[in-house]
């Protein structure tokens, strides 16, 4: 994107509810979510951005929608990076620790194989960041990747 020229921004959506909330509060972390990422996105709006880029993991179609009602006038596109089990918990295993890399082991072993997604990417050990985000800017109809492919935008 950054090559594209075209206005964006990305959001780790972690990030936006990472907080450890008072014991008698009554706002959840999702709850904590929504609101930031209306704020954010109304800010990124009056700087003329275009395009959103959001990463986080999803688990159910409530969570989705309550993103989707929190980014007005935006028609959200919601991808599945695919990663197979053993190669994701070995990423896992390489960035957490302790309670942290539990919690993440639990919820890869839960996880099922498809969700509220509109799209599904392979990001299996064997591609390339670049590719991978080529296809996902694709997918998304943001960018014309046989042109990429064409032009050598993607082998570098």
């Amino acid at each position: 994107m950054e090559e594209s020229g075209v206005s964006y921004a990305l959001v780790d959506l972690d990030w936006l509810a990472w907080l450890r909330p008072a014991a008698d509060a009554t706002v959840t972390a999702q709850d904590v979510l929504v609101r930031n990422l209306r704020g954010v996105w109304e800010t990124f709006r009056g700087a003329g951005v275009d395009r959103l880029v959001l990463a986080r993991f999803v688990e159910s179609h409530e969570q989705l929608e309550a993103i989707r009602a929190a980014l007005v006038d935006v028609d959200l596109l919601a991808m599945r990076l695919v990663v197979p089990r053993p190669v994701l918990e070995e990423r896992l295993r390489r960035r957490d620790t302790g309670r942290e890399l539990a919690e993440h082991l639990a919820l890869v072993a839960l996880q099922e194989p498809s969700g509220p997604e509109d799209a599904v990417i392979d990001n299996d050990e064997g591609r390339r960041p670049r590719d991978v985000a080529l296809e996902i800017l694709g997918t998304a109809r943001w960018l014309d990747v046989d042109l990429a492919l064409r032009t050598g935008a993607a082998a570098t």
